[in-house]
């Protein structure tokens, strides 16, 4: 996807990088378009394929969480890592492996990392059957429920400071979302936002649990073994955060409720089941609500204003903040019949 806010980085110098890290040489070289915000060129080296990522130039603008990302992404895989020592194959939380990293800016003057491969993401696949697509969902469901198992030390983006608890941290994360809205001139009803962050003090000071949460569980980073229809592993951790686990619960679809996903709540309940309550619906509509905010402000820095990505991303980032801010307004408690 053309987007002006990335570093622009050719292919004959990812080819070098990939080829200077020892891996292999690259048999073949494409940059993947669908890349919102970071460069990724996809590589095939030996049969086996490989993903080179690029970081944030100092020179591209950013919204105030998007600070060196490619740190973030590899302290969160690090994290990862060090928590599955030992774990059986099953119980894995399924993500590329990083063979290389480079953060030292001597050979180009950004970030960069290479992972591994999968096969093909969920964005417009086409299942074999009902049952191949109700699988994947199942076990997707599994493997986020393991990622929320795993627990941090505060709340929030670890890049901009962690709170003690998650009132403090998702107020700051509005905060920063409303900063860059002011800077970038995108309008947004601050008054209803913050009356509804204010009245939902409680109900988020409750959320105990300091999980890490992936942040960008979408159709673009689920990916999926193409020979048998497996789940294969999510990709992008550069907007993973530790706070409330609903927010990887809705982002999938974020215009549906949750349990319309019947097969991906079955697997999530096979190793860590939650309470579907009038508490968790406000959470899943004030995490609806901070995506819708994110997507409306940083359409303004990631694409050419009135190009078809911008329109596409405006009209569904204000689709879903529209329907957050609407669910909200009405009492907490008027919500308990609801849907997630």
């Amino acid at each position: 996807m053309d987007s002006y806010g990335k570093k622009k980085v050719s292919k004959y110098d990812a080819k070098r990088l990939f080829e200077e890290s020892g891996i292999g040489s690259a048999d073949s070289i494409s940059e993947c378009l669908n890349a919102e915000f970071s460069p990724v060129f996809k590589v095939r080296s030996g049969g086996k394929t490989y993903y080179v990522k690029f970081g944030k130039a100092s020179d591209v603008p950013a919204l105030s969480y998007e600070k060196e990302l490619a740190k973030v992404e590899l302290g969160f895989y690090d994290a990862l890592d060090a928590c599955e020592n030992g774990d059986a194959e099953e119980e894995r939380i399924l993500r590329p492996k990083v063979v290389f990293r480079d953060v030292s800016g001597e050979k180009i003057d950004v970030d960069y990392f290479i992972t591994e491969g999968f096969d093909v993401p969920l964005r417009g696949l086409a299942f074999p059957n009902l049952n191949a697509k109700r699988r994947v969902m199942f076990q997707l469901g599994q493997n986020l429920a393991r990622l929320h198992n795993v627990k941090g030390s505060g709340f929030g983006y670890t890049q901009l400071g962690l709170d003690s608890n998650w009132a403090d941290a998702f107020k700051k994360m509005v905060d920063r979302i409303v900063a860059d809205a002011t800077v970038l001139k995108v309008k947004l009803d601050t008054y209803k936002i913050y009356d509804i962050v204010g009245r939902a003090k409680d109900i988020l000071a409750s959320v105990e649990d300091c999980t890490m949460v992936n942040g960008a569980v979408t159709v673009d980073n689920v990916f999926v073994n193409r020979k048998n229809f497996t789940y294969q592993g999510l990709i992008n951790w550069s907007r993973a955060f530790y706070g409330d686990f609903v927010t990887d619960l809705v982002s999938l679809y974020p215009t549906r409720s949750l349990e319309r996903n019947r097969y991906f709540v079955k697997g999530y309940n096979s190793v860590a089941s939650f309470i579907s309550d009038d508490r968790l619906r406000v959470r899943a509509n004030l995490m609806r609500m901070y995506i819708g905010m994110v997507m409306t402000v940083e359409l303004e820095i990631r694409w050419k204003k009135n190009s078809l990505p911008y329109i596409q991303h405006k009209w569904l980032g204000r689709r879903i903040l529209r329907r957050a801010l609407s669910a909200l307004e009405k009492p907490f408690n008027a919500q308990t019949k609801g849907t997630i």
